[in-house]
């Protein structure tokens, strides 16, 4: 069984995420997508339809001699209307697919610990979810005029020091240390009664007690994720390029317009890159949580409860 309540240093942070999937990861990965499947596959469809529309009008606008940035503009100034409707719907469809994305793993750490095992189903996090949701809502609120533009001053200053050099490793602190507080500040709110104002503190002063390891140990996770994904982005798209390349003589034969094939590539990328994106961020997102568990252990000694409560289970 998977030790959630423990003391950990950077080591066990990276090491306990890593552990976590290969003991738990089926089941995990089993309820992720039955909740979230659908839902990433009505934004693959959606992803593919608007950069396929995109990439045609640029590909268009080169293809025609004319600015793709005034070609656009144009026809977004003609069709204003719309294309406000579609982006607001876009943009309110894909922030609900993160948000659940973001709240998936809280909720099932919090209901392995509660069930002391794998022994839920998919119907319990549903419940959970739906239990929680108003709380989730009220996080992006108060993230949205709270924590952004603190956030958003913050790296403007760190990007204007950038033009003296030290801005730079600044920079390379100051992101992941808002990853950390945001995603932990989450945890807080969403397993306790906590208001969102002591959430946030709990959460600086988790990333303040161990600042290194827990950045170091996100900086990590992201640099895993980041490399994995451009994996799955840029073999699909060499393989797209080269074919290009290869059979340039068939499109000029046979008239076809190798834009076309360009645009379809360029789609599947942007889709693929999105989704795959998606599901590593659950790395992140069980690290923030093995931090969580460990700070909260810290400080309430939950272990040495749970072993008391956990005898006589250890052969199930």
């Amino acid at each position: 069984m998977f030790q959630l309540f423990k003391e950990r240093n950077f080591n066990d942070y990276l090491n306990d995420t890593f552990s976590f999937f290969r003991i738990l990861g089926k089941h995990y990965f089993k309820n992720y997508f039955v909740i979230n499947g659908g839902l990433l596959l009505i934004a693959s469809v959606m992803i593919y339809f608007f950069s396929q529309i995109y990439f045609d009008f640029i590909f268009s606008s080169l293809r025609n001699g004319e600015n793709p940035n005034d070609s656009f503009g144009n026809y977004f100034q003609n069709n204003i209307g719309l294309g406000i409707t579609l982006l607001i719907l876009a943009c309110i469809f894909l922030m609900f697919i993160s948000l659940l994305q973001f709240a998936y793993p809280v909720i099932y750490l919090d209901l392995y610990d509660s069930h002391k095992g794998t022994n839920f189903t998919t119907k319990n996090i549903l419940i959970a979810l739906k239990a929680k949701s108003f709380k989730m809502i009220k996080f992006i609120i108060g993230s949205i005029f709270i924590i952004f533009p603190i956030t958003a001053i913050i790296v403007s200053l760190n990007v204007l020091l950038c033009f003296i050099i030290i801005g730079i490793p600044l920079l390379l602190l100051t992101l992941p240390s808002v990853l950390c507080w945001v995603h932990l500040s989450f945890y807080y709110y969403m397993n306790s009664d906590e208001s969102f104002f002591r959430a946030i503190g709990d959460g600086f002063d988790t990333v303040k007690d161990q600042f290194f390891p827990i950045i170091g140990s996100a900086f990590v996770m992201y640099i895993i994720i980041q490399t994995v994904t451009t994996i799955f982005t840029l073999i699909p798209y060499f393989i797209g390029i080269a074919s290009i390349f290869t059979s340039r003589q068939d499109y000029n034969s046979n008239g076809e317009d190798p834009f076309s094939t360009v645009t379809i590539i360029l789609s599947i990328t942007m889709v693929v890159s999105i989704i795959v994106s998606y599901i590593l961020n659950n790395l992140l997102l069980i690290n923030q949580g093995m931090i969580y568990y460990s700070h909260v252990e810290n400080e309430e000694s939950n272990y040495t409860k749970n072993a008391i409560d956990l005898i006589g289970t250890d052969s199930e």
